[in-house]
């Protein structure tokens, strides 16, 4: 019977440093789906029509403006739950951090871009 203690390298944990950021790249899967929304919301912005009249029986189509929302919604959601993952993953131990600061930089820049012109655009707009 040997009286030796085991090692100290054999109670550690089988992660390695190296393993992937799970967490960091479904942040970045996230911001990725929520920049392709924005890329239709913007689509869809732009075939609005550009008359004053025309943007009045606008407000009437209930289904247009639902199918507005619903996508400027998604996409906002999509964007706040990349960051929320990107930032997760950032502050996971022992995972490695890039993917986590390039989809939290991702993630903020978009989000900080569409809510600015949302902003810019109420400030704008005339007052009836």
């Amino acid at each position: 019977m040997s009286t030796e203690r085991p090692s100290d390298t054999n109670l550690a944990t089988s992660e390695s440093p190296d393993t992937a950021n799970i967490v960091g790249w479904a942040g970045i899967g996230f911001a990725l789906i929520a920049a392709g929304l924005y890329g239709v919301l913007f689509y869809m912005l732009y075939r609005l029509p550009s008359s004053r009249n025309e943007l009045e029986e606008l407000r009437t189509n209930a289904p247009a403006l639902t199918r507005l929302l619903v996508v400027a919604a998604s996409a906002a959601l999509l964007n706040v739950v990349g960051v929320i993952l990107s930032l997760t993953g950032f502050l996971a131990p022992r995972r490695p951090r890039t993917m986590s600061v390039i989809g939290t930089a991702f993630s903020a820049i978009m989000l900080i871009a569409v809510f600015s012109v949302v902003v810019v655009s109420l400030l704008m707009s005339p007052r009836p």
